[in-house]
């Protein structure tokens, strides 16, 4: 290679490596001098968004599982390049947003931007960003959010409240119950807003909204003002449907998880039951399907054992013996010794809790840590933001995770039949995914704890049937709907 060749090599890795640091994945070519992005090019170091964008990515990466993995911040780098005047989410997205919800359901994004153009932009072959101008930009109340560390503006809850239309209730009927019902909604705006403007429809509405609701706090004044202004559009509840009762005053984020639970619970609680096992399973039931859900569990994982090395580590330490890694077996060691807590726990009476869970997880990690070959953290819950391989399911923001799991945990109540119960479990631990590593396995446990603490069978998911789980999984994350994940448990 000439001096020139290795000139240009040292240069377009040296700017590579200082831009993967800075976590800056998107650029315009048009910013990026001629011979770096030819090199990165010829070395696979570069994926495309269109014509003009690019992200980086490692060479071994394909391009559609980056842009999969790391969708919301190449969206979001590359809106903030786009458009650097300003941009922020109008319809469905303008309320996921705000709630860090980042599943993907629906393939546009709609921005409005201060930017004078209409357009729409081709982001991938099956997604789409429509881009309009807003020439009330400088006007609209935004706030401003760190997003996977990225600054965005997003319209505060509170405007979002008042310009409900009769369809964002019956589109974003949850979220809306999310923002009213959140304890730091700024009752001043609402007011001063209807004080300062008048809107007879808009203020009927949210009267309504309020009176369905059951908040009495801030409608009580909003109903002055409506005797005040002597308005003459009937008060009438915007929601369609019976709203089941939920907590007043708490952030918007639990509020929407709690309803989540609730439709999960109704949905549940309609479904046909499978029968009963004449008599509870024993430990030594338990003791029969331990090797096969080891293995199959491990393998869903993306481990690598076998059943004969697993027979092995039943009554030996790892050894150098066979193949698989030291992770792995350790991995397996820690799988069959909470099966083992497990057999013990179902001697005793005991409740399904956080603080069950959290001994899971401990007897999962205990040989790895021990023999510390592992970097897993110390702590029991994750201090980080995750993304999950293959998924367009972004779990919530590891500081939501204590409240999120204090809500579950407080649900399990309201399910008496420990076939839903396991399968309400499952689904919503995994979705919260509050450890760095291990939630599908604790997850499966705290499933089959519920089968078994109430004579049903102790079911192994085959690892043959692994993107069918993932998938259903996925599917019910981003829709909102346990029902694809229940019908895959049933058919399993």
């Amino acid at each position: 290679m000439n001096e020139s060749l290795v000139n240009i090599e040292k240069k377009a890795l040296e700017w590579l490596k200082l831009n993967l640091k800075k976590q800056k994945l998107v650029h315009k070519k048009s910013d990026i001098d001629t011979e770096i992005i030819s090199y990165l090019y010829s070395q696979q170091f570069i994926g495309e968004i269109n014509k003009q964008y690019i992200f980086l990515k490692h060479s071994d990466e394909l391009e559609s599982r980056v842009l999969k993995a790391n969708f919301w911040l190449i969206v979001i780098e590359f809106l903030n390049i786009a458009f650097p005047e300003g941009w922020y989410c109008t319809g469905a997205y303008a309320y996921k947003l705000l709630l860090e919800d980042f599943s993907i359901n629906l393939k546009q994004i709609s921005i409005s931007t201060q930017a004078k153009s209409n357009r729409i932009i081709k982001l991938t072959e099956d997604f789409e960003i429509y881009a309009s101008y807003d020439k009330n930009f400088t006007e609209k109340p935004l706030i401003k959010k760190a997003l996977f560390l990225k600054p965005v503006f997003l319209l505060r809850p509170e405007y979002l409240i008042i310009h409900a239309t009769l369809s964002d209730y019956k589109n974003y009927k949850n979220e809306l119950i999310s923002f009213i019902r959140d304890s730091d909604r700024d009752e001043e705006y609402i007011l001063d807003y209807f004080k300062k403007q008048r809107s007879d429809v808009l203020l009927a509405r949210l009267i309504g909204a309020l009176r369905a609701l059951g908040d009495f706090t801030i409608r009580l004044e909003l109903e002055e003002l409506y005797k005040i202004y002597k308005v003459t559009v009937p008060v009438k509840n915007p929601f369609e449907d019976y709203l089941l009762p939920l907590s007043l005053e708490r952030p918007a984020y639990i509020n929407r998880f709690e309803i989540s639970l609730l439709k999960a619970i109704k949905y549940l609680q309609a479904i046909k039951k499978p029968i009963k096992l004449k008599k509870k399973l024993t430990a030594k039931d338990i003791e029969g399907v331990s090797i096969e859900d080891t293995y199959h569990s491990l393998t869903i994982e993306g481990y690598t054992v076998t059943q004969s090395l697993i027979r092995f580590l039943e009554t030996h330490e790892p050894s150098h013996k066979y193949e698989a890694t030291l992770k792995d077996q350790l991995a397996a060691k820690g799988f069959m010794n909470t099966l083992d807590y497990i057999k013990k726990l179902n001697d005793t009476r005991f409740t399904i809790s956080e603080t069950l869970a959290r001994k899971l997880f401990e007897e999962l990690w205990k040989p790895s840590l021990n023999a510390k070959v592992i970097d897993i953290e110390r702590d029991v819950y994750r201090k980080h933001l995750v993304s999950i391989k293959g998924s367009m399911y972004v779990p919530p923001n590891y500081e939501k995770i204590p409240f999120l799991l204090n809500e579950l945990f407080k649900y399990t109540k309201d399910l008496d039949n420990g076939f839903l119960l396991g399968i309400f479990l499952h689904y919503f631990y995994v979705s919260i995914h509050p450890h760095s590593d291990g939630n599908g396995r604790i997850s499966r446990f705290l499933m089959n704890i519920a089968f078994i603490n109430d004579s049903y069978n102790w079911l192994t998911i085959k690892s043959e049937r692994r993107n069918d789980y993932f998938k259903a999984l996925e599917r019910s994350q981003l829709e909102d709907d346990i029902s694809y994940f229940t019908e895959f448990i049933i058919s399993a």
